[in-house]
């Protein structure tokens, strides 16, 4: 039976007369054996006689000895120990053997331990005593169990000699001693709820609760009549005809599905439940709020694969149970899952329970509350709407990130079985979506690296922000290179600082060839010590380092020198250059709070169910800037211009616009026909109950930089500082797109063509 602590046996060895009487024949007659004569010399033979070997015996081996009772058992436990199933069958009895072949034999051992849970055990003879031609075996057994910890029994090994031979006599009590007459084991889970993921304001984004899914049948919608569409679009906060264009290709008979609510949010709107063409399908699992809105900073969970299943289950985990795969769910998996409890009930033959052996309550999960303020996400994720694209704001101060956004999103709550719309949604819903854009892949920087490179400028000695610089629109500097301005005709004379509010590219190629000429190592040098080329250090998020070239990369990558036209690309943030939205974030962040490179960070807080902290936020600087007063001012000042007449490149994104914006327009060339939309900066509004913050916004393959990134950035500022939107210049109203969608000005330039200089 079971015995719940450990007490000392003493080991007990015993002799049966018969060993005795065998053991004294084999002392006496080894005794009165006769002694060996000693051979005569070897006769020394004449010098010119040939040696002839003269041959030896070679001893006999010894017999290995038989084991006895005792020996047995040890090498059968010695077998178990190591999983040598085939090695343990070897030593049963030939009745045993008889009775059972291997396979039952090995099924029967590894189901038990299955069934505890246990891949260690510790058996240790505690006593053998003999009779004649049997034998049995007293051993304790330690089964170190992932549910209900160390697990001691005293088992009864029966073995039998035939021919000699000790032989074990196998029954399901050698394994646990309450397995007889049929009787069976079973361990009963006690799995925890999920811990909830919260935002930083205690609203819930993922949690076990009861939720409805959605879907319409076209066929049976009533023409004319937008109340399905209206009424859908206010529960999933969405304008209706974005919700009516989801089944306006659809045949009349298909089921499209249309998202997931919770029960609480649907409850208010439960009149949709009688309109015609909808469908409304409940279900209870670990839900996801926001139909993906915020899928990349809660990431997902889903069953454990056959391959996962043996691993977590010696983890104690149940096979139906979840697993955190990216984001916060992977992060804070041991958190929020905690451990799960048990009970080894023992059944008789026909299933019943008989007793409770031992119980062990689950430990319960701790709940995370997030950095991110929801409401913010989920208007950052509007503010991208369907384009490729990202966009990060963080708190400049602190390195909280406050929304975290990359569109195309997922939505997670496809990956539970339960909802039905899962049945209906295409393959490629599991694979679109899935990469973080604003952490995991990186992008050519365009203009927005000019920041650094103004820096770079400043730092050399080589510039000021006051040097001067004709633009022609055309740079000739190098021989047997040229390229234009994006302004067709030149800025004319501009101070470095008037060069980055205008995005003047022939001032920074100039300042490219400078540095150059006086250091080829010191614009990537510059470029990270501003925190590129290197992980951001987030630890929720997979992320990539991007890349800044240099001399030495270059030569060890390619095997080619570093030539001024390496410079002047990376001036302008193109060629090898790559870089993340996170840490363009980052670096504008830093440039607000005076030069400190900090962290981001997505966990605010973990809170136990009694509400106890065990974790709690605190800024982590990891760098400054390396710039001083004088010169993070100056470029603080020139990016305040790029959203102010006359030159700046966004100064119609943000005409008249009350919160102070400084930013960088960033217009960045790839394979693709049309460039990549960058604009980030900060806000500096100094409002005591709203901490300024920092944002960086990319858009894949769309056009410039002012024209496509700095709309979605105003609207993110004003979403945050609870303004009215601003409808885009592509929108016929706030969130629907207007016919055409925008494209890209002709002159491939940081600015539209409104934006030129007035004169």
């Amino acid at each position: 039976m079971f015995h719940p602590s450990r007490f000392p046996h003493g080991i007990i060895r015993a002799m049966s007369p018969r060993a005795a009487l065998f053991l004294f024949l084999f002392l006496l007659l080894s005794a009165c054996g006769e002694t060996p004569t000693p051979a005569e010399p070897t006769p020394t033979p004449p010098p010119t006689a040939t040696l002839i070997p003269v041959p030896t015996e070679t001893p006999s081996p010894s017999p290995t000895p038989v084991p006895n009772a005792e020996g047995t058992v040890q090498i059968y436990l010695d077998a178990w120990r190591s999983a040598d199933y085939a090695g343990m069958y070897s030593r049963l009895s030939p009745n045993s053997r008889a009775a059972l072949d291997s396979a039952a034999f090995e099924q029967q051992y590894r189901q038990t331990l299955s069934i505890l849970g246990s891949n260690v055990f510790t058996p240790t003879i505690t006593g053998v005593t003999e009779s004649g031609e049997t034998a049995q075996a007293q051993v304790r057994i330690a089964y170190a169990t992932q549910l209900v910890g160390v697990l001691e029994t005293d088992v009864t090994v029966p073995l039998e000699r035939v021919d000699g031979l000790w032989g074990i006599v196998f029954a399901p009590a050698v394994i646990w001693p309450d397995l007889v007459n049929g009787q069976q084991l079973l361990m009963l889970l006690f799995v925890p709820d999920r811990g909830i993921l919260y935002d930083r304001n205690g609203v819930p984004m993922a949690e076990y609760t009861d939720a409805i899914a959605i879907g319409v049948i076209p066929g049976e919608v009533t023409p004319e009549d937008n109340t399905l569409a209206n009424g859908l679009g206010r529960l999933f906060g969405t304008p209706g005809q974005n919700i009516a264009a989801l089944w306006a290709n659809a045949t009349p008979e298909e089921y499209v599905p249309i998202g997931e609510v919770s029960a609480a949010e649907y409850a208010p709107l439960s009149w949709l439940g009688g309109v015609a063409g909808i469908r409304v399908s409940p279900y209870t699992a670990r839900f996801y709020y926001g139909n993906g809105a915020a899928a990349h900073v809660t990431g997902y969970t889903s069953f454990l694969t056959p391959e996962e299943l043996p691993l977590y289950q010696a983890r104690g985990y149940s096979a139906d149970q979840r697993l955190g795969r990216t984001a916060l769910e992977r992060w804070g998996e041991s958190l929020l899952s905690g451990v799960n409890g048990g009970q080894l009930t023992l059944l008789d033959a026909a299933g019943n329970p008989l007793s409770a052996l031992t119980i062990v309550q689950p430990e319960f999960p701790q709940d995370l509350y997030s950095t991110v303020d929801y409401d913010l996400q989920r208007a950052v994720q509007f503010a991208l709407g369907a384009y490729t694209g990202a966009a990060v704001v963080l708190d400049m101060h602190t390195g909280e990130v406050l929304a975290l956004a990359s569109s195309p999103t997922f939505d997670p709550n496809l990956y539970e079985p339960n909802n039905v719309n899962r049945q209906f949604t295409g393959a490629e819903a599991f694979s679109t979506g899935l990469v973080n854009n604003a952490a995991q892949d990186a992008y050519p920087a365009g203009s927005i690296f000019k920041l650094v490179t103004f820096s770079a400028g400043l730092t050399s000695g080589l510039f000021t922000p006051e040097s001067e610089y004709t633009c022609t629109g055309v740079f000739t500097e190098v021989q047997g290179f040229s390229a234009n301005d994006w302004l067709e005709g030149g800025h004319g004379t501009l101070t470095l600082s008037q060069g980055l509010s205008g995005s003047c590219n022939p001032w920074f190629w100039h300042v490219g060839k400078a540095l150059f000429d006086w250091n080829p190592d010191w614009l990537s040098q510059t470029a990270r010590a501003f925190g590129l080329g290197a992980s951001t250090g987030i630890e929720q998020l997979d992320e990539t380092p991007g890349l800044i070239p240099d001399p030495q990369w270059k030569l060890q990558n390619q095997g080619q020198a570093w030539e001024v036209i390496d410079s002047l690309n990376t001036a302008v943030g193109q060629g090898n250059v790559l870089v993340t939205p996170l840490q363009i974030a980052r670096l504008v962040a830093a440039i607000g709070n005076g030069g400190t490179l900090l962290q981001p960070q997505l966990v605010l807080r973990l809170q136990t169910p009694e509400g106890a902290s065990t974790y709690e936020f605190a800024p982590l600087p990891v760098g400054e800037l390396p710039l001083d007063d004088e010169q993070l001012l100056a470029l603080q000042t020139a990016m305040h211009n790029v959203t102010l007449p006359p030159l700046g490149t966004a100064r119609n994104r943000f005409r008249n616009f009350r919160i102070p914006i400084y930013g960088k327009t960033g217009t960045a060339e790839n394979a693709a026909p049309e460039p990549h939309a960058w604009f980030a900066g900060y806000t500096f509004a100094q409002q005591p109950e709203r901490p300024d913050i920092a944002i960086a916004v990319w858009v894949s393959n769309i056009g410039q930089g002012s024209d496509i990134a700095a709309p979605i950035f105003r609207r993110i500022v004003e979403a945050y500082f609870d303004l009215p939107l601003t409808r885009y210049p592509w929108e016929e109203s706030v969130g629907v797109i207007a016919t055409p969608e925008p494209t890209a000005t002709p002159e491939g330039g940081e600015a539209a063509p409104t934006e030129t200089p007035v004169p």
